[in-house]
């Protein structure tokens, strides 16, 4: 986030040195609680600009089969950098993940403004064949992707919810 935290990014990055771990980087989500747009200047393009002009020598790897995460290597190091272009939604072809939100609904996508309420269909005594089935339709159902999703939202409020509401 410009202005909050940038000076932490090598910072991170310089824990893949000695561990083995993967540092990921995600760009800043508008779900902030309003209906207010927000101006991304730390876009997966920049996040991965300001990396490479401290360790030039950073190379791209294969990503895994349904990654939210553009993987990259420093020579000599023994963890693994990560950038996930989330507002972008670069990745959402490939996107197998879905989401029940603290308060019982089923999201397929980060940008759905709506969902299934799972805790009401197991308030109503649904079985659990019952709830396998609704699970498997609403994944049938998928946007193709997160601008599709937002576009079928009913409303800005729905939009921009608080990441906290929605389990990211």
């Amino acid at each position: 986030m410009e202005g909050e935290n940038t000076e932490d990014i090598i910072p991170l990055v310089m824990l893949a040195k000695e561990l083995p771990v993967d540092v990921r980087f995600i760009e800043e989500m508008p779900f902030n609680g309003s209906d207010t747009d927000i101006s991304l200047k730390w876009n997966f393009t920049q996040i991965y600009s300001y990396i490479k002009d401290h360790f030039p020598e950073i190379q791209k790897t294969d990503d895994p089969k349904s990654s939210t995460s553009y993987s990259y290597k420093i020579p000599g190091f023994t963890g693994n950098i990560g950038i996930i272009a989330a507002y972008t939604r670069s990745f959402c072809g490939d996107c197998n993940r879905i989401r029940i939100t603290p308060s019982g609904i089923l999201r397929t996508c980060l940008y759905e403004g709506t969902g299934v309420n799972l805790k009401n269909e197991i308030r109503m005594g649904k079985t659990d064949e019952e709830l396998k089935n609704i699970i498997i339709s609403s994944i049938h159902k998928k946007p193709k992707d997160g601008w599709e999703a937002q576009k079928l939202s009913l409303t800005a409020s729905q939009i921009h919810q608080s990441m906290a509401t929605i389990g990211g």
